[in-house]
C-alpha cells in the first residue's frame, strides 16, 4: 500500500510533468535601436551598446549586449536609426529600419571570447530556433556580408546575410541547445568572401522560439554538363551548378569527379573548369554546404571520349597540339626508356619523375640536377642535390660549402607567399614562426607621417585629458593595448608612426614647459633685483637712524 506521503510526492511529480507538457512554446522577439522605437509584438532594446550594457526582457528570456568592449563603434556610437530599407519581408520594416552595429574588420572579426549578444533564461531541456537580420541603404558602409555565428552547448557555425539594400534576407539557426548555464551567445561580425570584405556588421532584429524543427538542407543541381553527355578528350570542361537554401546561406559548392575533388566555388553562379580529364566514365558531383555545415549533393554521369591519332617518327607537319600529341589517353604513367631501362616517368596527374616511377612533386629526382654557368667559367657551376628526406640543397660544385636548403620549415605557396617554420603563411608575403635577425630593416608605411604635429594649428592634447585617458585605458592614445598586441601583433610601420607622433607631442610639451621655466626664471631674477634694492634702502634707513641718535 502506498503511504499518504509517497502519494503526495507522486501527485506533485505527475502534476509537474503535466505542467511541463502543458507549457506554451517560448517565443521572444527583440528589435535594436539607438533611440526608443516601439514595434508591436517586439521588445525594443534601445541605446548604444558600446557605451553601456543594454538588456531586453521578454518573459523569462533576457537579451544582453554583454560588454561595451565587444562592440566597435563608429564616431563614438555602435547604434544607428533610420538606415534600413522599407518594404522588408524577413522582419517588419519598422524592425529593419534601425540597428546595433560594429565597424571595421579589425575589431569586428570573429573571436570566440567576444560575443556581441547573450541570450539567457533559457531551458536546458529545450532547443531553440534563432532568426536575425540587418538592412541598410547603400552608402560608404559595406554590410556585405554580415556574418552571424551562434554558440550554446557547442559552436553551431556561421551564416552570412548581405545587408546592403536587404529586404528579404536573414539567418536562421535551427535546434540550438543552450550551454550548461542556459545561455546562447550570438556573434555579429564582418567577413571576407572571394576577396571582398565588409567593413560593418549589424543586427536589426532577433527572434527566439523554443522547440525542435526540421533542419533545412541546401538545394543543389548540376547545370552543365548534362547527364549522359559524351565529351571529347583533351579539352577543358566548364562545370557549373545552382545552389540555394530557404532561410540560410550557401557557404560553397564543391565539385568531384568520382571521389576526387576537382574544385570549389564560394560565389554564385557556382562553377569551375575541369582541365583535360582522361578518357573514361565519370560520376560528376556538386556538393553544396551551407553556413551551418549542412550538405546536399547532386550527381550526373558523363563520358570522356578517347581521341585516336598517330605520330610519325620521321617528322610531322601541320600539327594541332590540341589533338595531335606524344603521350597516352588513359590514366597510367608515361614511361621514357634508354637501354630498356626506365629513366623518366610522367604520372597521370603530370608529376615528372627522374630515377623514380612514383614522383610526388611536379619534378621529383632521386639524383642531382646541374645548373651550369658559362662553359669557360667553372665558378658558375651549381648543382641541386636532395637527401633521403627530400631536403633540397643548392651548392657550389667547387667547394660544396654554399647551399640553399628547402626543408620542412620553408614553404613557397601558390601566391608566392613564403612561410618559415610553419606551413601556413596566412596570406602574408612572409610569415616566420620563430626568431629572425637583420642588419637593417626598412618599412614603408602607406599612412601619414606625423610631422603634421609641428604644423601651425595642431591641437596638442590637454595633459589633464591625457592623464584621464591613461588612467582609464592603461595605454597612450593611438598606441595598441597589451590585449590587442597579444591578439593581433603589431604593424611596425603604423606603430612607429604612432610612437613618433607621441614623441613629437612630447617635444612640444617640453618646449612649452621650457618657455614657462625661462619666464619663471626671468620673473625670479626681477623679484631678486627688487628685493636687493629694497634691502639696500632698508640698510640706508637704518644707518640714518643710528646717526641721528
Amino acid at each position: 500500500m502506498i503511504s499518504i506521503k509517497k502519494m503526495a510526492v507522486l501527485v506533485v511529480l505527475i502534476g509537474g510533468v503535466c505542467l511541463h507538457r502543458a507549457q506554451a512554446q517560448t517565443s521572444a522577439s527583440f528589435n535594436f535601436s539607438l533611440a526608443a522605437h516601439t514595434v508591436s509584438g517586439w521588445v525594443n532594446v534601445a541605446g548604444d551598446p558600446s557605451t553601456a550594457v543594454r538588456t531586453g526582457v521578454s518573459g523569462s528570456v533576457h537579451v544582453s549586449s554583454v560588454a561595451t568592449a565587444n562592440w566597435a563603434p563608429y564616431n563614438s556610437a555602435a547604434a544607428y536609426d533610420g538606415g534600413g530599407m522599407s518594404g522588408t519581408s524577413f522582419f517588419p520594416s519598422t524592425v529593419m529600419a534601425n540597428m546595433w552595429f560594429q565597424y571595421s574588420s579589425y575589431y569586428a572579426s570573429y573571436n570566440a571570447a567576444v560575443p556581441q549578444l547573450e541570450i539567457s533564461g533559457l531551458s536546458l531541456d529545450s532547443v531553440y530556433t534563432l532568426q536575425m537580420s540587418v538592412s541598410f541603404s547603400p552608402t560608404t558602409f559595406n554590410f556585405n556580408p554580415t556574418r552571424y555565428t551562434v554558440s550554446g552547448a557547442s559552436v553551431y557555425g556561421y551564416s552570412d546575410v548581405y545587408g546592403n539594400s536587404n529586404v528579404s534576407g536573414g539567418s536562421v539557426f535551427h535546434n540550438i541547445a543552450p550551454d550548461a548555464n542556459g545561455k546562447i551567445h550570438v556573434y555579429v561580425n564582418t567577413a571576407s568572401i572571394s576577396g571582398v570584405s565588409s567593413n560593418t556588421a549589424g543586427i536589426s532584429g532577433l527572434t527566439i522560439v523554443s522547440g525542435h524543427t526540421t533542419t533545412p538542407v541546401p538545394a543543389v543541381s548540376l547545370t552543365h554538363p548534362s547527364d549522359g553527355d559524351i565529351i571529347p578528350e583533351d579539352g577543358n570542361i566548364n562545370v557549373s551548378a545552382t545552389a540555394s537554401e530557404t532561410g540560410g546561406t550557401i557557404a560553397k559548392v564543391e565539385f568531384y569527379a568520382d571521389t576526387t575533388k576537382i574544385g570549389e566555388d564560394s560565389t554564385a553562379p557556382y562553377s569551375m573548369v575541369w582541365n583535360s580529364p582522361d578518357a573514361g566514365h565519370y560520376t560528376l558531383k556538386a556538393r553544396a554546404i551551407d553556413g551551418s555545415g549542412n550538405t546536399n549533393t547532386s550527381s550526373i554521369s558523363v563520358s570522356i571520349e578517347s581521341l585516336s591519332s598517330f605520330w610519325s617518327m620521321t617528322g610531322n607537319i601541320h600539327m594541332n597540339p590540341d589533338s595531335n600529341f606524344v603521350g597516352n589517353v588513359d590514366s597510367v604513367r608515361l614511361a621514357f626508356r634508354t637501354k630498356n631501362l626506365e629513366r623518366m616517368s610522367i604520372s597521370p596527374v603530370g608529376n615528372i619523375g627522374v630515377g623514380t616511377i612514383a614522383p610526388t612533386a611536379q619534378l621529383h629526382t632521386t639524383g642531382t640536377v646541374r645548373l651550369a654557368g658559362l662553359t669557360n667559367d667553372s665558378t658558375k657551376n651549381r648543382v641541386l642535390v636532395s637527401d633521403t628526406s627530400g631536403n633540397l640543397f643548392y651548392r657550389n660544385v667547387a667547394s660544396l660549402t654554399n647551399r640553399w636548403v628547402y626543408s620542412n620549415g620553408l614553404l613557397y605557396d601558390s601566391s608566392d607567399n613564403i612561410a618559415i617554420g610553419t606551413n601556413n603563411a596566412q596570406g602574408y608575403k612572409l610569415a616566420v614562426n620563430g626568431t629572425a635577425i637583420f642588419t637593417k630593416v626598412k618599412v614603408k608605411t602607406a599612412g601619414t607621417w606625423p610631422d603634421y604635429v609641428f604644423k601651425k594649428g595642431y591641437a596638442l592634447p590637454n595633459l589633464e585629458e591625457l592623464e584621464r585617458y591613461i588612467s582609464e585605458h592603461k595605454h597612450l592614445p593611438g598606441i595598441a593595448s597589451e590585449a590587442e598586441v597579444q591578439r593581433d601583433g603589431i604593424d611596425i610601420g603604423d606603430h612607429q608612426a604612432a610612437l613618433l607622433k607621441r614623441i613629437e607631442e612630447m617635444t612640444l610639451y617640453l618646449i612649452r614647459e621650457n618657455k614657462k621655466l625661462k619666464e619663471q626664471d626671468r620673473q625670479l631674477e626681477e623679484q631678486n633685483s627688487r628685493l636687493e634694492k629694497q634691502q639696500k634702502e632698508i640698510d640706508e634707513l637704518k644707518k640714518l637712524i643710528r646717526e641721528r641718535k
